[in-house]
């Protein structure tokens, strides 16, 4: 290998975009000033500060070892082929040979794009082999998803320390041949800029850059249908159809169908009976209810395990056949388990009435996990699930418009459809931000702060189901005007 720029170094994080999308990484490193960095996300920054925290958690197991002094945190490896990585931990034997661990805040071992951490450490093994060191063992420590907290964290069971070695020999060959190339196109002054590997993944798999190489993507593409990819998608793009104008209808599934629909008519798609059929069912009163819950790689409550959701507030409108409306909210000022949050709730909702919720699937699981947790109220609880209608489904089938550009998030619903209600400039606006708010919320000794983080939090989860109202009395509407 030949170091590809004086003074430039492959990290393993630029190594996995590289898998990921080559000419991204290229851009990057060759073309930083036009390559769009965005600032990191909220929920990027969350995994961040939790691989830290289940870090300190490896070291205070390993300090408590015997051969404690055989451990080492953060050596770097870097080579005179541009290559550098930095181990989350080593053990070193007496022959001088070392074990690589891999510490990840997940509860298994990923082993796929766009997260492959097998892939990761074999870079490590790589870059390690190359300072002289001889790689024995390679280890990737997870969390144990089994494992539920009771009192003080216990170390030894939270984590478990998954031996890789195999898989990640067997990748070495390979994963060198893709340094290798990696590195080449690193040394490329120029490259072709016309196009991605993205194009042949959905929209969701698509790199930051993917704007700058594919400019002659319309803004209403392909990329909007709903489910798009493998051969379908491939042939599409060796079509060079993108437009979705391009696209006969025979050609793609009948929940694809609407959003061409809806393109090319310039209106929204709207099948009346399918939404007679979402309004036919409800009873009222109709409860609108939205949870927000925390998850965090150490269970920060007793009773719940890695990365479990625990809810920590609700939002409940109450609309009555009349119009009449009302609204209940809760929200935990520390950290509990949410039997205080199931009884708010079990007194706010009636033995009758549908329950209307944004995206079904995420409330019925809270309400299945903390019936199992409370089996005393598990009989409301599976009622609730009972009793529960999706308002979402109504836009992937009865109401499209092309301004929702494929998506079906309540924040892509609601400025189109109730365009005076918005998200915008509130302090809190997603549930990555209600999560960190309320961490904040509840680790704040300042009185105003804590105060001024409450608000927002309940601000934001009232805007949740506030929204839905006004979302369902929308398509209500349609059905009476017909």
């Amino acid at each position: 290998m030949n170091k590809f720029l004086s003074g430039s170094m492959l990290s393993k994080t630029d190594f996995i975009q590289y898998l990921n999308c080559p000419k991204s990484l290229w851009l990057k490193q060759r073309k930083p000033d036009v390559y769009p960095e965005g600032e990191q996300s909220e929920y990027a920054k969350k995994l961040a500060r939790e691989g830290y925290e289940v870090e300190r958690y490896v070291q205070r197991l390993v300090q408590s070892r015997p051969d404690a002094d055989a451990y080492s945190f953060q050596d770097v490896f870097e080579t005179g082929e541009g290559l550098y990585a930095r181990a989350d931990m080593l053990r070193t034997h007496e022959d001088g040979s070392i074990d690589i661990f891999e510490i990840k805040s997940s509860t298994s071992v990923k082993d796929s794009s766009p997260h492959n951490q097998l892939k990761d450490a074999a870079f490590q093994a790589i870059a390690a082999a190359k300072t002289g060191r001889e790689v024995r063992n390679v280890f990737i420590v997870h969390l144990n998803k089994d494992y539920v907290r009771d009192g003080e964290i216990d170390p030894a069971g939270l984590l478990i320390f998954a031996d890789e070695t195999t898989r990640v020999k067997g990748l070495i060959e390979e994963t060198e041949q893709q340094i290798e190339d990696a590195l080449s196109l690193l040394g490329e002054a120029a490259i072709d800029e016309s196009s991605c590997t993205c194009l042949n993944l959905s929209r969701s798999h698509h790199c930051d850059s993917f704007d700058y190489f594919n400019p002659g993507i319309p803004e209403r593409s392909i990329y909007a249908l709903p489910r798009l990819s493998g051969a379908k998608l491939a042939s599409f793009v060796a079509d060079g159809r993108f437009a979705l104008d391009q696209i006969q209808l025979d050609e793609v599934t009948k929940l694809q169908q609407p959003i061409i629909k809806a393109h090319i008519s310039g209106a929204p798609y709207i099948d009346l009976a399918d939404i007679e059929n979402f309004i036919g069912v409800l009873k009222y009163p109709l409860y609108f209810l939205d949870y927000e819950t925390y998850a965090s790689a150490v269970p920060i409550v007793d009773g719940a395990g890695p990365q479990e959701q625990v809810p920590f507030q609700f939002s409940l409108h109450v609309l009555q056949e009349d119009g009449g409306l009302e609204h209940v909210e809760y929200l935990a000022d520390r950290p509990e388990q949410p039997r205080p949050l199931v009884e708010a709730l079990e007194g706010a909702i009636g033995a009758t009435g549908s329950v209307i919720t944004w995206n079904r699937a995420f409330e019925n699981t809270r309400n299945k996990e903390m019936a199992e947790a409370f089996p005393d109220k598990a009989y409301f609880l599976l009622g609730l699930v009972e009793r529960t209608v999706d308002l979402m489904d109504v836009f992937k089938t009865g109401y499209v418009d092309i301004r929702f550009n494929g998506s079906t998030s309540i924040k892509k619903v609601l400025p189109v459809v109730v365009p005076e209600l918005s998200y915008e400039e509130m302090e809190i606006a997603d549930g990555t931000a209600a999560m960190d708010g309320w961490n904040k919320m509840i680790n704040e000794e300042d009185p105003e702060k804590r105060a001024q983080l409450r608000k927002a939090l309940l601000a934001y989860c009232e805007l949740d189901t506030l929204a839905m109202v006004r979302i369902f009395k929308f398509v209500e509407v349609l059905v009476r005007a017909d």
